[in-house]
């Protein structure tokens, strides 16, 4: 059996496009992003390694991020999108507009504000954040410099991920999707041509990066305005705090701030544990992380990301069906993907962050061992994080905010209990460990609320789907392994460096094996793939 035209019914999205087409395109935008992300991660490899100015720049921009994540990014859309939705419905243009003002306008207010008093608290902040810098002369002092240099980033990306579900809500998607690539492309560019020039040691190179975030998130706001424009959405300073729709969008991010801070919790307690093991931590799980992140973003995010508008389009019509058949496609594209993934990572994770690091800075020491250690572990719940990716949706488009909430809660909880436990042992890689596990009960607990409160449930179809998956991926694995021994061989035959060989050899197999078994299967996720990809040949790409 084959993945032909007739198992493409469980996929009717391919022949009438549909925001799996946007999901597809917001992918390739997000892929360029994530490859500059690589790219960023590599120069700050080699520029930093795992050295002190590594992780005071990790630490210093993680509470911009987590604050970022509060107030804009995961909540601002699962609040905003679905009331956006609802008025564009009643085909009200101009009051749409006066809405998205009115949000921006209070969110700018918001933001300053926030801004000038995080500068204020870090010094009192970081202390309690990482207090195992303090062991190591200037590193808590430098680790504080650079928060209070990167606060006003909270003000771009806040406005700028306002912007991007305002447009994402309009089915445009190529700018949100490019916004964070220009951002990596001006912190690639600050190191290499600004912290150069600002000194020999890492300590006065890494003000460099901070103002290439600066710049980035100035680009990020930037790419957005002339898609606005067009749309004929005006930027000015517009606040109507009568507008009750306002209180509708903070009664819907509580929860969502709460579920945010949550999330945020267990990085902070990840740091806080990382800073009492040995020196370099912090930056090896913030490396090792942003490798595993990079099939997450490219697939997970993306799909969950387009799904939410037309989700919640359905949710407003009432359309029940429809929007199941939407939340098992994502899910089932996901896994489809995700699941070999896993396997490569596990077994080719050795060369690939040899490839990806093994120089400058970071070569020696034990740089490429603790990063090793955190990958894999992370890796472990990569289809589980991107199941989440997809699955928390489905609540947002029925303005349903605090069941995530509670279902997060209990998973930082198991996380924090695992990470004390699980670290005793297996060290750094027991904190990246604990964190897969407690993704895993989150998204168990997550099917089992869409169960009990929609009656909304993986599709049977799901179950050999992830057979299926499985099967072939066990294929790809084993296919990895003999392309890593032969490389290997020929790599040290022709004395060629850097792992090449064996990624290469390993990746090329590994992809054939799982494309081939998944054919031989019937896999209808391939055919569809396979239709998207004509389809959005004959939309122009």
């Amino acid at each position: 059996m084959t993945a032909g035209p007739e198992n493409q019914d469980a996929f009717p999205e391919v022949r009438r496009g549909g925001w799996v087409l946007s999901a597809g395109k917001l992918g390739l935008g997000t892929l360029l992003s994530r490859v500059l992300g690589v790219v960023r991660d590599i120069l700050r490899a080699y520029l930093f390694g795992t050295g002190i100015a590594a992780d005071a720049f990790t630490v210093a921009f993680r509470l911009p991020n987590m604050l970022r994540a509060l107030f804009a990014e995961g909540t601002l859309s699962a609040a905003f999108v679905p009331i956006l939705a609802e008025v564009m419905e009643k085909g009200e243009r101009d009051e749409w507009k006066r809405f998205v003002l009115n949000c921006a306008s209070l969110l700018a207010l918001t933001l300053v504000l926030v801004c000038l008093l995080a500068i204020l608290v870090a010094p009192y902040l970081i202390p309690i954040i990482a207090p195992g810098f303090a062991r190591v002369p200037g590193k808590l002092e430098l680790t504080i410099q650079l928060t209070q240099w990167l606060f006003p980033y909270l003000l771009l990306i806040g406005m700028a991920t306002l912007a991007m579900a305002t447009l994402n809500s309009l089915r445009h998607f190529t700018a949100p999707a490019l916004s964070a690539a220009v951002m990596n492309v001006a912190m690639i560019a600050s190191m290499l041509w600004v912290c150069p020039r600002l000194g020999e040691g890492q300590v006065t190179q890494i003000q460099g990066l901070a103002y290439g975030v600066l710049a980035g998130g100035v680009l990020q706001l930037a790419i957005q305005l002339p898609p606005l424009l067009r749309h004929r959405i005006a930027v000015r300073f517009r606040l109507r705090l009568q507008d009750p729709r306002l209180k509708r969008i903070g009664i819907l991010m509580l929860p969502g701030v709460i579920g945010m801070g949550v999330a945020e919790i267990n990085a902070f307690v990840d740091t806080f544990l990382a800073s009492l093991l040995p020196a370099g931590s912090v930056a090896a799980l913030e490396y090792g992380h942003r490798v595993m992140q990079l099939p997450l973003g490219v697939v997970a995010v993306a799909l969950g990301t387009a799904v939410l508008p037309t989700l919640a389009r359905f949710a407003a019509r009432g359309e029940q069906e429809s929007l199941e058949q939407a939340f098992n496609q994502a899910l089932r594209l996901v896994l489809f993907i995700l699941v070999p993934v896993t396997g490569v990572f596990l077994v080719l994770h050795a060369p690939l962050l040899q490839l990806l690091f093994e120089r400058g800075a970071f070569a020696g020491g034990d740089s490429l061992a603790l990063t090793a250690r955190a990958f894999i572990f992370y890796s472990v719940g990569l289809c589980c994080y991107g199941a989440a990716k997809v699955i928390v949706p489905v609540f947002y488009s029925r303005q349903n905010t605090r069941t995530p909430v509670r279902a997060a809660a209990t998973a930082m909880v198991a996380n924090i209990v695992l990470n004390v436990i699980l670290m005793q042992w297996l060290g750094l890689g027991g904190l990246a460990l604990a964190t897969a596990l407690a993704s895993a009960i989150n998204v168990t607990l997550l099917l089992r609320a869409l169960r009990r409160q929609y009656g909304l449930r993986a599709q049977r179809d799901l179950l050999r789907s992830a057979v299926r998956n499985l099967a072939a991926a066990a294929l790809a694995c084993a296919l990895a392994a003999a392309g890593l021994l032969a490389g290997r061989s020929l790599e040290a035959a022709t004395g060629l460096p850097g792992g090449l060989l064996p990624l290469g050899a390993g990746l090329l197999l590994a992809m054939a094996g799982y494309l081939a078994a998944a054919r031989l299967l019937g896999s209808p996720e391939l055919g569809f793939v396979i239709g998207l990809l004509r389809s959005a040949r004959r939309h122009g790409g």
